[in-house]
């Protein structure tokens, strides 16, 4: 969900860009003493909610049931099915609602709480919630929705190369800098490269010297604050030193470590082991975690790598976290979440939900009558066609002026059915002519799905494959009416987006069990589209081959915005997840990607050959 969390998040942009042209902001008086140094780590956070958390309790109440949490108590809808099942449901004012279903008398009730947009992440989420019986007339339970949070992290470095200062800002003192904010990369749209101190001011300018935002010293050397007007808030920032600036720096020690550990066995369905239990060469791995564990930013566009697990032989045997992450965090996935679209899709197929990818797409919402610019190319349009980005939309995300955009979709308030806004889209080609990336096309899919299953994506993703993978926690974007958002974004915890890998290295199962077809994931791994290069896209994974040596390796992916890279490598047994913070820095992404595999994971599978 791009830039519907952009639409939140980039408003600190705005307030910072705001800063210098506050009304009534006044320069301060230049020192005539000498001034204190600002070098050093300064770091601000900042939590804007969720308000509503914590336990939760269902219970009878005269003839019918309250929710209650925190001391609120709301009505609770209760509705019995002819099957004996029972649809629960309760909004808690303006914080969010509970959707859930009880399969039988005396059984838990198993379902989401949707939580309402925040100030950080713009958009619905849904957080799934399990309510346990506590005797005969209650059931207990746990909220835990995502948190928004804002990090910011500037490093203030004396540039020793200024000029020396002019006689206006007698006092003043030039340093290199620039914003880290490990939840969106804010950097990349305020890249400040000098700060100047001159009085109580601090200002950031870009690297032709353009005044960006503009900081109030409160204790000289120890804390100064910068005004967001768009929030009404105001961010503190004060020094930090490595031991207490885990978003900055990959460890809080500088050492590298020599050696790897096995990762822990925590009954998540994960057994482990140490790489050379299962035939990999431990040294590249070990220079890799090394690598990343003793790296010291320097700089805004370096790797900036949250998390590095590897799965080889169906054994865990890499799990390393950076910059403060850590197992039990979700990641937000971006665009590697259009595969589990993908697999969802297949299983709704292995079950008979819907016949096949050959299904016209406008047969399942009435029509292509009902819909804008009627055209006869649309009514040839397959589910097919959009898994493999080959709609035929008017739907480019490297074209701005394209209507399908995703940041257009998401950023225009006219139409809250995204559904309907893409089958609204115009045609500009016919359907399977090319590929071109379009989130739109894939987010569709949801509604085909929702379509085709008559129950919601939430509830879906839950019994078809969250539930059969032991993935008890996650949080799903939604879209404006409360829609599972299907064009990525989905957060998960790090071992439980690998074992999605482990279930297409496998052929479709985990543990015994058969989740989606041996011949869908096959064709999933096949070449059906061009997006960037030839034949690189199947359904919605990635495809890319590594020379390693005088072997080419073959493998397909899951690839989203910032670095969350979930790699299948069939023929040497080996998954490898990736999550990073670089968000909208494509070319370090791609650096690291192909460093990371190419030159050291790959060539470990390879030892003695």
């Amino acid at each position: 969900m791009k830039d519907r969390m952009l639409v939140a998040l980039c408003s600190i942009l705005y307030f910072i860009a705001g800063l210098g042209c506050a009304e009534g902001q006044e320069v301060g008086d230049p020192s005539t003493s000498s001034p204190p140094s600002w070098e050093g780590l300064w770091v601000s956070e900042k939590s804007f909610g969720p308000r509503l958390q914590g336990p939760l309790t269902l219970h009878r109440s005269g003839n019918g049931w309250v929710a209650r949490i925190q001391g609120d108590t709301v009505a609770v809808d209760r509705t019995e099915a002819q099957d004996g099942s029972v649809s629960w449901s309760f909004a808690f004012f303006d914080d969010g609602r509970f959707v859930g279903r009880q399969a039988k008398a005396g059984a838990p009730i198993e379902g989401h709480w949707l939580q309402a947009p925040g100030l950080i992440a713009g958009y619905p989420i849904a957080t799934p919630v399990r309510l346990e019986p506590a005797g005969s007339h209650a059931f207990d339970g746990e909220i835990d929705p995502l948190a928004q949070e804002v990090s910011l992290n500037i490093s203030l470095v004396v540039d020793e190369a200024a000029s020396e200062p002019r006689a206006d800002d007698k006092g003043a003192r030039r340093y290199l800098t620039f914003l880290r904010n490990p939840q969106r990369n804010l950097g990349i749209f305020l890249p400040i490269e000098s700060a100047t101190v001159v009085g109580d001011e601090i200002r950031f300018a870009d690297g032709d010297g353009e005044l960006m935002a503009v900081g109030r010293s409160i204790e000289p050397g120890e804390r100064f604050t910068l005004k967001f007007p768009r929030f009404g808030e105001t961010f503190d920032f004060t020094r930090r030193s490595r031991q207490d600036a885990p978003g900055f720096y990959p460890r809080r020690s500088p050492e590298s470590p020599s050696a790897l550990v096995q990762p822990p066995e925590i009954e998540d369905g994960w057994n482990t082991a140490l790489p050379r239990d299962t035939g990999l060469d431990e040294r590249p791995l070990t220079e890799l975690v090394s690598s990343i564990a003793g790296f010291e930013p320097t700089g805004l566009r370096q790797p900036y790598i949250h998390g590095l697990l590897i799965a080889h032989q169906g054994k865990l045997v890499v799990e390393e976290y950076f910059h403060g992450y850590h197992r039990g965090l979700t990641h937000d996935s971006r665009s590697a979440g259009k595969s589990l679209t993908s697999i969802l899709l297949g299983i709704a197929i292995r079950k008979g939900a819907l016949p096949g990818l050959d299904q016209p797409v406008y047969s399942l919402f009435g029509g292509v009558e009902a819909f804008a610019h009627p055209d006869p190319r649309k009514h040839e349009m397959t589910v097919r066609h959009l898994i493999t980005m080959s709609s035929g939309f008017d739907c480019d995300d490297g074209n701005y002026d394209s209507p399908g955009n995703e940041d257009t979709m998401q950023n225009q308030d006219e139409q809250p059915d995204w559904y309907r806004y893409t089958l609204d889209l115009p045609m500009v080609r016919e359907p399977g002519e090319a590929g071109v990336y379009c989130t739109a096309g894939i987010h569709l899919i949801g509604g085909v799905l929702r379509e085709a299953t008559g129950i919601s994506l939430p509830r879906f993703f839950q019994e078809e494959l969250a539930a059969p993978l032991g993935i008890s926690y996650y949080q799903m974007n939604l879209s404006p009416m409360y829609r599972g958002y299907m064009g990525g974004g989905i957060r998960l915890r790090p071992r439980d987006f690998l074992k999605l890998g482990q279930l297409y290295l496998d052929g479709g199962v985990w543990q015994g069990r058969r989740i989606v077809s041996e011949d869908w994931v096959r064709e999933s791994a096949a070449p059906h589209a061009s997006i960037n290069e030839s034949n690189d896209y199947g359904f919605a994974w990635w495809r890319k081959s590594y020379e390693v040596g005088e072997r080419t390796v073959e493998t397909f992916y899951a690839s989203g915005n910032g670095g969350q890279l979930l790699f299948v490598v069939p023929e040497l047994d080996l998954v490898v997840w990736i999550q990073a913070g670089n968000y909208s820095d494509g070319r370090t992404r791609n650096a690291f990607r192909d460093r990371f595999m190419g030159e050291l994971i790959l060539p470990a599978t390879m030892k003695g050959e």
